[in-house]
């Protein structure tokens, strides 16, 4: 009897304990689709921001890869506090690097220790290159029960200063982000950042938690159209054979793109036709090309972009 007992206890915890509880991937939910609106606080600018993630993938090493997009929505415009595009890579350690972060000095530093306990810390970046810093540090400063939109879930405070002695907890106070387990970035401020913003609403695997007002305006991640041009980096970097890479047109027209070898010699073309306004993602296939650097350029009308990509085999 005292079996079955503890075999409905066990069920009954099971039920009540939400799913996102379970997994500290829950702490950065990248799913494609989910949607999030942030109070922007500011004397004298109040605002909306909204963020959404628009591209999910795995990659050969097991990596999850996530694009998201976000901006102001009176108007719309590009935010501050959050990357206007920005790319995001959780290795199977559930550390979380990204082109953009709080602090941005290489390509994809690591912002995030999502199994790191409270007190963890290390180095984003090495201003002196040769381990003498001064640094930019990144410490887990506190790890605690919280309630997120009603919700109870736990909450992990990562701050983020500069340090001349990587060995420092404490230093020039950059700004702290506050992730919250099945939510994601709940609140970003302190520091030298220009503001706060925190979480009012989000829209999580289909499921609506607080107040997402900006989706009944309409702009919701299915119908915001981009307002310029943006070539973004390709993924993954260096690669072999195949990488991708996204672009996005704010108006109808011809586009190119382009790969060049690094004497300036065309060896591909990628695109070459006219784009409705849209984002696009285009699958390249380096497998005929010899390893190198090599130049990819995207033209439309007067818009031309290039970057830097890397064949390594």
């Amino acid at each position: 009897m005292k079996s079955i007992f503890l075999i409905l206890f066990f069920i009954l915890v099971v039920q009540v304990i939400p799913a996102y509880s379970q997994d500290n991937a829950d702490y950065f939910p990248y799913k494609k689709n989910n949607y999030w609106e942030y109070y922007w606080v500011e004397f004298g600018h109040p605002d909306t921001i909204v963020s959404y993630s628009v591209f999910d993938s795995v990659d050969s090493q097991g990596s999850k890869i996530a694009i998201f997009d976000s901006h102001f929505i009176n108007p719309i415009e590009p935010p501050l506090m959050l990357p206007d595009s920005g790319t995001f890579i959780i290795d199977t350690n559930l550390n979380v690097f990204s082109n953009w972060a709080p602090i941005g000095y290489s390509q994809y530093p690591l912002i995030y220790k999502l199994n790191g306990k409270q007190g963890d810390k290390w180095i984003i970046y090495d201003y002196s290159h040769t381990g003498n810093g001064p640094f930019e540090m990144a410490r887990i400063n506190e790890v605690r029960n919280d309630t997120i939109l009603r919700i109870t879930t736990k909450t992990m405070r990562i701050e983020y200063y500069m340090a001349y002695d990587s060995t420092d907890t404490t230093g020039l106070d950059r700004w702290s982000d506050i992730l919250a387990k099945g939510f994601g970035l709940q609140a970003r401020g302190g520091g030298d950042a220009p503001a706060s913003i925190y979480l009012k609403g989000a829209i999580i695997d289909g499921i609506l938690y607080g107040d997402t007002t900006g989706m009944i305006t309409g702009v919701n991640n299915q119908q915001i159209l981009p307002t310029k041009f943006q070539l973004y980096q390709n993924y993954p970097n260096p690669f072999n054979p195949t990488t991708k890479i996204n672009y996005q047109v704010p108006k109808p027209g011809n586009v190119e793109l382009k790969v060049f070898d690094i004497l300036g010699r065309e060896v591909m073309m990628l695109v070459n036709g006219y784009k409705n306004v849209g984002k696009y993602t285009v699958d390249f296939n380096a497998s005929k090309l010899a390893s190198g650097v090599y130049i990819y350029r995207l033209k439309s009308g007067s818009y031309i972009s290039t970057k830097k990509m890397v064949i390594l085999k």
